[in-house]
């Protein structure tokens, strides 16, 4: 089976949610976007996705948390 986003804004989605979560919660980066990813509401299959996928993903929190000064 195949990862993929619900939709066009899904994964912007499951950026901001990751940020919220090392906001709010503490966690790593990775921690915070590997549990919205595995809660499935952003994506189907969250267990297929790849390691680029997740990597990029990570990067994009990185990006957003230097952006907003945190």
């Amino acid at each position: 089976m195949k990862f993929r986003w619900h939709s066009k804004a899904a994964e912007k989605a499951a950026i901001t949610m990751a940020y919220a979560r090392v906001m709010c919660r503490g966690m790593t980066v990775e921690e915070a976007v590997r549990e919205t990813i595995m809660n499935g509401r952003h994506c189907v299959h969250p267990e297929a996705i790849g390691e680029s996928m997740l990597s990029r993903l990570c990067r994009a929190v990185e990006k957003k948390l230097r952006k907003k000064g945190a």
